[in-house]
Parts: structure tokens; sequence; C-alpha cells
């Protein structure tokens, strides 16, 4: 199957370099994102070199040991998302080689990542009285655009490339929800409440340019992952809040009091994680001494007491 793909006089079967470029088309073909193969990109690109160092020029000489070598080496006084990266390409490179039958056995199928302690890396988040402090802050001194971007993020825990990536027909205020394209490439219907879904209304109603997106600049233009991040950080700045904060701050707020008040099964639908051990993270980081938190928009409770 792999020569129907590929004809022979593009195979170059003992050349690593070769099977390196190979590896990293089929992956584009199964559709790894964009940031996946750029990174797979650069640990095999670095692999690659070594080899070369080490005189290794045939995936027969791509031993268990010489990879567990290589892993050693290379992530010397490394971090663990470093050592997980370089497992994760090398892992994906004895596959490849094993499928087109290069190799007899994948050498890479004993190599593992290490494991860590989801204490060991507890997100930042903002407490209850520092998300409404923002989130007043926005809804007094920003348009109506910025204030439904913040509130969004605050609401719904989306990722900036989720937010940036929705379009107006996504967008359902009347059933309470919007379609979102989200990490790994699926659909996810995320409901929203409905201060959210009013608000974003209003939004819509507000804008006069004809863009699909529902959140543009200036010029008409969807906006960027680099503004939004760009403004998260400037807008905290703004608020005068405690700690400095970025989307991921945010959305590890909105996981964090989610994890608080509904528990782990619920916050893991919520934030669209595969698995539950990512989840469990923020059940550290908020035991049930949290007054009661956010329901649904972080300043519905203060209109209920007004």
């Amino acid at each position: 199957m792999y020569e129907q793909l590929y004809p022979e006089n593009l195979l170059e079967k003992n050349d690593i370099d070769c099977l390196i470029q190979r590896c990293l088309k089929v992956e584009q073909d199964r559709k790894l994102s964009v940031n996946s193969i750029k990174e797979l990109n650069r640990y095999l690109m670095e692999f690659g070199k070594y080899c070369k160092v080490k005189g290794i020029s045939s995936p027969t000489q791509l031993t268990p040991d010489f990879l567990r070598e290589y892993t050693e080496n290379r992530c010397i006084n490394a971090g663990p998302n470093l050592k997980k990266g370089v497992v994760w390409s090398l892992r994906k490179f004895g596959k490849f080689l094993n499928l087109i039958q290069v190799v007899s056995d994948d050498p890479a199928k004993n190599l593992r990542h290490p494991k860590f302690h989801p204490r060991s890396r507890l997100p930042e988040y903002l407490s209850e009285t520092e998300l409404r402090k923002l989130l007043e802050y926005a809804a007094n001194s920003k348009g109506k655009r910025d204030f439904t971007i913040i509130s969004l993020i605050a609401s719904t825990g989306l990722r900036p490339k989720e937010i940036t990536s929705i379009k107006r027909c996504d967008i359902h205020s009347n059933k309470h929800y919007i379609n979102v394209q989200v990490k790994g490439g699926w659909l996810k219907k995320t409901h929203i409440s409905f201060s959210m879904s009013a608000l974003l209304s209003n939004y819509l109603a507000a804008r006069k340019d004809e863009s699909e997106f529902l959140f543009v600049n200036t010029r008409g233009k969807p906006i960027s992952v680099t503004w939004l991040q760009r403004f998260v950080k400037n807008i905290g700045q703004d608020a005068d809040l405690s700690i400095p904060i970025t989307s991921n701050c945010l959305r590890h707020t909105f996981a964090t009091h989610a994890a608080d008040r509904h528990g782990k099964i619920t916050t893991k639908a919520l934030m669209g994680h595969q698995r539950l051990s990512t989840t469990e993270i923020y059940t550290h980081l908020s035991p049930r001494h949290f007054k009661t938190v956010t329901i649904s928009h972080p300043l519905e409770q203060v209109e209920r007491r007004n």
C-alpha cells in the first residue's frame, strides 16, 4: 500500500533523512494539526542530525538501545514536556519504519515518556472575586466586542484558537449553545447561559460588517490568536489584578470553579478533555472551601443581588 502512495523512485529506504521526510508527509496526510507537524518536524530533524554525528545512516541501525541513549542525552536537565515530545516523535517514526517494512520490528515501541504528578505543575487561576473584578472592568471600560470576548472565555473555558475560529453560523443563541471546532478536530456543542446568549445576540446585532466570523478587528478581518492573547494580558493589567493573566489562566479559572461546583466528570465534558487525569488537576486546585462559584456568567450573581 505504501508503494502505491509513494512510487519507488521516491523511496530511499536506507536514508534516514529521506525517511523522516516521508514520515512527516504521511502525518500531514493523516491531518495531524499544523502545530503538531511543526513539533514533529523539529524533533525528528534534531534526531536526524544526531544520527549523522553518530555515523548512523541506515534505519536498521536504529536499535532500542540507541533510541534510549539518544533520549537520555537529548533530555538531560529537560522538563517533562520536552521529554514527552522527544519520545512521542520517536514513537511516531518507529511505527512508520515498521509500517513500510524497512525494519522488522518497531525499535521505539518500548520507549516511555516520564510520568509526573499533576500537582507538580498546578496552573494559576483567578478567585471568584478577581474574576468578577475583571469582568466588571471590561463591562465598564471596554466595547461590546471586547466585553463579549472576555465573557465568553470566562464562562466557557474555550481555548484561544477555538474562540478565533467561531463563525456567526455557529451561534445558536435561541437554543443556548455554540458549535466549536475544538482541539483534536472534532465539533463540540458548547452550552452557554441565558445571559451569555443575550450578550452574543446584542453584540451581533450591533455589527455592521459582513464577515462570517464571530469576532473581527477594525478592518473586518477575524481576530488572530496572537491578538487575543495580547488582549487578555493587557486587560488583566488594566483591571489591576493580583496576578498576570493569560487566556490559559482564564481557561484554568473556568475549569477550577467548574470542578469545585460540579465535580470532575462534568468538568471533563465541559472542558473537552480526552482523559479524566487531565481534569483531576483542577480538583486539586479548588477543594470545597470556596463560596458558591459562578453558575453561568460571573456577573449574573451581582445582578441578582441588585
